[in-house]
């Protein structure tokens, strides 16, 4: 289903934009489709070489579904704060969004396994932190998930010197 955004001045032009907020998020949201319906989850990621990787268990609704129907949608999100806007209810969100339409596959090869495992902990832990080797158990005991990227849309509403920021409940002025 493709349809045209609304707010067209809002839309990303470049792939390269969207590469950013992907490389750059920590977390992302995973839609995927079970029996009961539409299922969504949190998880840690990894963009590299145009994909996205995830970790997790070998079981579970998540695992579960992904065997049953590969489709799957994905979201990242930067939400910045509130600001006035002349128009609607008079205030605007400033934010950046990617959303990615795609094939999940479970990473069979233990090199490309345990290459996106290290990838993600360089990612998410400081370069000085010293951490214990993998152990061999625990890695076969992940499940590491790629999806194969076939479509991705972005939009932003960037901040700019013209924005006067609302202090809210939810963001504190930086």
């Amino acid at each position: 289903m493709q349809t045209e955004p609304r707010r067209k001045e809002r839309t990303m032009k470049t792939s390269r934009e969207m590469e950013l907020l992907l490389e750059r998020m920590p977390v992302g949201r995973l839609a995927v489709m079970t029996a009961d319906g539409p299922y969504v989850i949190a998880v840690n990621y990894l963009f590299f070489e145009g994909g996205i990787y995830f970790h997790s268990g070998q079981a579970g609704r998540k695992m579960e579904a992904l065997r049953s129907d590969s489709r799957v949608c994905f979201l990242v999100d930067d939400v910045g704060p509130q600001v006035i806007f002349e128009q609607g209810c008079g205030i605007s969100q400033i934010y950046e969004s990617v959303v990615c339409f795609g094939k999940a596959e479970v990473v069979e090869g233990p090199i490309e396994k345990m290459l996106i495992l290290e990838k993600m902990v360089q990612k998410f832990v400081p370069e000085n932190n010293a951490l214990p080797p993998m152990k061999d158990q625990n890695i076969e005991k992940t499940a590491v998930v790629k999806i194969v990227v076939e479509s991705m849309s972005g939009k932003a509403n960037v901040l700019s010197p013209s924005h006067t920021v609302l202090l809210n409940r939810f963001h504190v002025q930086k």
